[in-house]
C-alpha cells in the first residue's frame, strides 16, 4: 500500500508539472484566531510551498517556513488561545445551542475586520502589481477571505476545519442528508429516531439560515467598505473550486459527496517527533501504562473547577497509571503519579506505544490524532462540534463519554478502569485506525493533488455541480411540489364542479320528468 501510494504520488507530481501546475502564486488568507485550527492547514500549506509554489500566508500565526511569506495579523483581534475559561456547566446543543453558537460565531467573525488596519496587508492590496492564480481560506465563521479571491480574480479553494458545516455545503451543492447525518452543532449520533431527526433538520435550517442573514450580509458590507469590493458575496460563493474537509467517512460516517468536495481528514498528522527527555522517561517507565489528560487548545486547564478537579485528583490517586495532565500554575493535592505541564506535544505522546487511554473535550483534532494512533477516548464535550465528534467514536466502540455538568467521582473511576482494562476498547479503537489510515494516498497528498488539479484547470469549473447558488426552493423542489399541488387541488376542484353539475343536471331532468 505505501509502494502504491507512493508511485501514485510521483506519477501525480509529473502530471502537475507537465500540466503547468508547478510555480503558481498562491495567497492563503486565514483570519480565524483558533490556532487548533491554523495547525490542521499548516502541514498543507508547507507543502505547496515545498512544491515550488510562492505561498504568502495571512494569518495570526507564523508558517516557520523559509518558501512561505507570513503577513502576520497577529494583535488585529482578541485571541482565546489557552484563554477561555471552563463553564460550570456543559453547553447546549441542539437548536438552542445552535443559536447560541452562530451568535458568538458572528461576534468573532466581527472582530477578524481588524486584519485590514494591519500596515501589511494595507501594502498587499495596495500593491497593483500583485496577482495571485488561487486563493486558500478556511470556511467558518465569515466569508471576508472570498473578497481577496474577487480582488485578484482567482479560483478559490475553502478548508473547513471541522466537520462541513451548512452554510459550507450550500456552496457546493452537497445536500445535508439530516436523516442520517448529524449537523455539526447538533450532539447527534448518526442513527436517529423519530425526534433526533427533527431535531437534527431543525439544527441545520437554523445554523444555514443564521449564517445567511447574519454573517453573510455583515462580511458583503466589510468587504464593500474595506476592501472596495462590490460583489453579490452569493454568486462569489457559489464559484468556489472546491472544498477540502477535516473529515474521513471511516470516523464521521459516509454519505455521497459532491466531486468538489474531498475529505481530508488528517491531513495535519505528520510523523511523530521524539518527545522531551522528562516526557519520555515519565512514559517509558510506566508499568501500567499513561493516560493522557487534555481538554484542547482553547480551554484554560486551571480554570477547571475545583470540585470536579478533585473528583479527577481522587481516582488518579487510586488506579496505578500514570497521568500527563495539561495543566496551568499550581496543582494543589497533586498525587505522584501526576505530570502537569502547561503545554504539552499531543500529537507525538498519543503516538507513544504505552499511553494507554486520552481524556479529552472532543475536538476534532485530539480525535483524530487519538484515532490514527488507536488510542480510545474517554470525552466531557463542552461546545461546538464536540458532541458530534465524540458519538461518532462511541459509536463504533472506541470512545466513551461523560456529561461535563453531572460529573461524579464514582462514574469517573468506573469508566476510566473499564476502559483500561476491558480488551474491547483497544480492540474497537485499533480497527478504527486501521480503516482510518487505509487509503490509496494521505489525507496530505490527495488535499495536494486536488489543489493542484484546480490551478491546472484554471479553477476546474466542470467539478462544480448545477445545485450551487441554486434557490433553495428549487434545490429541495419546493416549486415543483407547489406546482404539484395546485395542479392536483385544480384538477379536484374542476372534478368536484364537474359532479355537482352533473348531479344538478340529473336532478333538474328528473323533477322536469316529476312535473310532466
Amino acid at each position: 500500500m505505501v509502494y502504491a501510494a507512493v508511485t501514485y504520488f510521483l506519477v501525480a507530481a509529473t502530471v502537475a508539472a507537465s500540466y503547468g501546475a508547478s510555480g503558481a502564486r498562491i495567497l492563503g488568507v486565514f483570519p480565524h484566531h483558533g490556532y487548533s485550527h491554523h495547525m490542521v492547514f499548516l502541514p498543507y500549506l508547507r507543502s505547496l510551498a515545498d512544491r515550488g509554489h510562492d505561498v504568502y500566508v495571512i494569518s495570526n500565526f507564523d508558517s516557520s517556513h523559509p518558501n512561505i511569506t507570513d503577513i502576520s495579523v497577529e494583535g488585529s483581534m482578541p485571541m482565546s488561545n489557552n484563554n477561555v475559561t471552563f463553564p460550570g456547566t456543559a453547553g447546549q446543543f441542539g437548536v438552542v445551542g445552535t443559536l447560541m453558537d452562530m451568535f458568538y460565531l458572528y461576534e468573532l467573525a466581527k472582530s477578524t475586520e481588524g486584519l485590514f488596519d494591519v500596515p501589511a496587508v494595507r501594502r498587499l492590496l495596495d500593491d497593483r502589481t500583485v496577482s495571485f492564480d488561487l486563493v486558500i481560506a478556511e470556511h467558518f465563521n465569515s466569508e471576508l477571505p472570498l473578497g481577496f479571491a474577487a480582488k485578484y480574480r482567482a479560483p478559490a479553494i475553502l478548508l473547513s476545519s471541522c466537520p462541513l458545516l451548512p452554510w459550507t455545503m450550500s456552496l457546493v451543492g452537497q445536500s445535508q442528508h439530516t436523516a442520517y447525518r448529524p449537523s455539526v452543532f447538533s450532539g447527534l449520533p448518526e442513527r436517529m429516531d423519530l425526534v433526533q431527526r427533527l431535531t437534527n433538520t431543525a439544527v441545520a435550517i437554523v445554523s444555514a439560515a443564521a449564517f445567511r442573514l447574519l454573517h453573510r450580509p455583515w462580511s458583503q458590507r466589510t468587504l464593500k467598505k474595506r476592501l472596495g469590493v462590490d460583489v453579490s458575496l452569493d454568486e462569489l460563493a457559489s464559484n468556489v473550486s472546491l472544498v477540502l474537509v477535516n473529515t474521513h467517512w471511516s470516523l464521521n460516517g459516509v454519505s455521497p459527496t459532491m466531486p468538489a468536495v474531498k475529505e481530508t481528514g488528517g491531513m495535519h498528522l505528520m510523523p511523530p517527533k521524539h518527545l522531551p527527555i522528562d516526557i519520555q522517561k515519565y512514559i517509558d517507565e510506566a508499568e501500567d501504562g499513561v493516560i493522557y489528560f487534555c481538554m484542547g487548545s482553547l480551554l484554560r486547564g486551571e480554570t477547571f473547577s475545583a470540585e470536579k478537579r478533585q473528583m479527577f485528583l481522587n481516582v488518579f490517586n487510586k488506579i496505578p497509571q500514570r497521568i500527563l495532565w495539561k495543566w496551568e500554575g499550581e496543582l494543589p493535592g497533586k498525587p505522584s503519579n501526576v505530570m502537569i505541564r502547561k503545554w504539552m506535544p499531543q500529537r507525538d505522546i498519543l503516538a507513544h506505544p504505552n499511553v494507554k487511554l486520552f481524556i479529552s473535550h472532543g475536538g476534532l483534532l485530539g480525535t483524530t490524532e487519538a484515532v490514527y494512533e488507536g488510542v480510545p477516548i474517554l470525552s466531557m464535550p463542552i461546545f461546538g462540534d464536540q458532541m458530534t465528534n465524540i458519538k461518532a467514536v462511541v459509536s463504533k466502540g472506541g470512545a466513551e463519554m461523560m456529561n461535563y455538568g453531572d460529573l461524579n467521582e464514582d462514574e469517573i473511576f468506573t469508566k476510566i478502569t473499564s476502559m483500561l482494562t476491558n480488551p474491547k476498547y483497544r480492540q474497537k479503537a485499533k480497527e478504527l485506525s486501521e480503516a482510518f489510515r487505509d487509503r490509496p494516498t494521505s489525507p496530505l497528498e490527495t488535499a495536494v493533488y486536488w489543489t493542484e488539479y484546480v490551478i491546472r484547470h484554471k479553477g476546474a469549473p466542470h467539478l462544480r455541480s448545477a445545485a450551487a447558488g441554486m434557490p433553495w426552493y428549487q434545490y429541495y423542489l419546493i416549486d415543483v411540489l407547489v406546482v404539484i399541488v395546485l395542479s392536483i387541488t385544480t384538477i379536484f376542484v374542476l372534478l368536484y364542479y364537474l359532479i355537482i353539475k352533473v348531479i344538478l343536471r340529473l336532478l333538474n331532468k328528473k323533477s322536469k320528468e316529476k312535473q310532466s
